[in-house]
């Protein structure tokens, strides 16, 4: 709000000083009041005549000054730099397979004797394990509402990727509630 303040009176100001240059423009001459609207013919009419532009000279500093003002007392400077694509989501929503040119996934060329089966969590580790996946799923929320928010309408590869990520995001949020909803009904 204070921003907004900071910004009108820097209109007011830089029209008062531009009305008080007119003025002194029209009592020289008309070519000069027609000059002001030109570009670059305020900087010569207060270079040919700087006694007559001095009245308007208080306004303008103040015009820069709310100006700073405005830009000091922004809530949200961030600088809208392209981001390269890393999330906290990825890793772990990534559907592309891990290996090396023909190899198969899931299949491993290391010797085992004897492969051990994997021990079946009880009912407490999986709501422990799904608790925590619903924890780590909001700070990941928090997250991609601060990339939409930061998102500029212009950038279509951040748009496209933040559209990705939010859909493995849905994806994986739903499973985990579908999976919360199936614990609860498991007594």
């Amino acid at each position: 709000m204070v921003s907004l303040v900071f910004l009108g009176l820097a209109i007011v100001c830089a029209l008062i000083a531009r009305i008080l240059l007119l003025i002194a423009a029209v009592n020289i001459s008309a070519r000069w009041a027609l000059g002001l609207f030109l570009p670059f013919g305020p900087l010569f009419f207060r270079l040919n005549y700087p006694e007559e532009a001095r009245n308007s000279y208080l306004f303008r500093v103040a015009t820069l000054l709310c100006v700073f003002g405005f830009v000091i007392s922004q809530p949200r400077m961030t600088l809208h730099l392209p981001k390269i694509h890393s999330t906290a989501v990825s890793p772990r929503l990534s559907k592309q397979t891990v290996g090396y040119a023909m190899e198969k996934p899931g299949t491993s060329k290391k010797a085992t004797g004897s492969p051990t089966p994997a021990s079946t969590p009880t009912l407490e580790q999986r709501r422990a394990a799904n608790a925590t996946e619903l924890e780590r799923l909001r700070g990941t929320e928090a997250e991609l509402k601060l990339r939409k928010r930061d998102l500029l309408h212009s950038d279509t590869e951040g748009n496209r990727i933040y559209a990705i990520d939010l859909a493995s995001y849905n994806e994986v949020f739903a499973k985990a509630t579908a999976e919360k909803n199936a614990l609860a009904s498991t007594k």
